[in-house]
């Protein structure tokens, strides 16, 4: 008999579990908003990834909306932990303007030309933008929310 269970043992080993993984759940560090807009050469930059990436922990991430206005998010909830970070802005081309899956010969000499000349496909951002390691943006997230407000202005040249 001892060594059986009674059901408010249960009820109490379970509330305990219970709490325990109610932790985890919400444990990591605390989250502060994170925000700004994105402009290329003057003008928003819809649709476009901002990724903050900081020195140690995970990346967060926004979207670019109509007005080049994002939000960083952390695992679906607005904000960020404090610290420095590096910043990359990516937008790929969208499904609707994806090249042909067999481009003919004169097709693939266009993009060729295009490419070994630098120039940019209509609404993607530059390479040098898509990398935090070779963008030049960064980042200072503090505990002040009013402080972090992080605007970048891009050039495609």
């Amino acid at each position: 008999m001892g060594s059986r269970m009674t059901g408010s043992r249960w009820v109490a080993a379970i509330a305990m579990v219970a709490a325990a993984c109610g932790g985890c759940a919400k444990g990591g560090p605390k989250l502060y908003p994170a925000t700004g807009t994105v402009t290329l050469d003057g003008k928003p930059l819809v649709d476009a990834t901002v990724s903050f990436v900081p020195a140690a922990g995970r990346p967060s991430d926004g979207k670019t909306d109509g007005s080049g206005k994002y939000v960083i998010m952390t695992n679906g909830q607005p904000g960020m932990s404090v610290g420095p970070c590096k910043v990359a802005v990516s937008k790929f081309i969208s499904q609707g303007e994806m090249p042909p899956m067999s481009p003919s010969p004169d097709d693939m000499k266009k993009m060729y030309e295009k490419k070994k000349k630098g120039e940019v496909e209509k609404g993607e951002v530059p390479a040098k933008y898509g990398r935090a390691d070779t963008s030049e943006l960064s980042a200072n997230v503090t505990t002040e929310a009013g402080k972090n407000v992080f605007d970048f202005n891009l050039t495609s040249k």
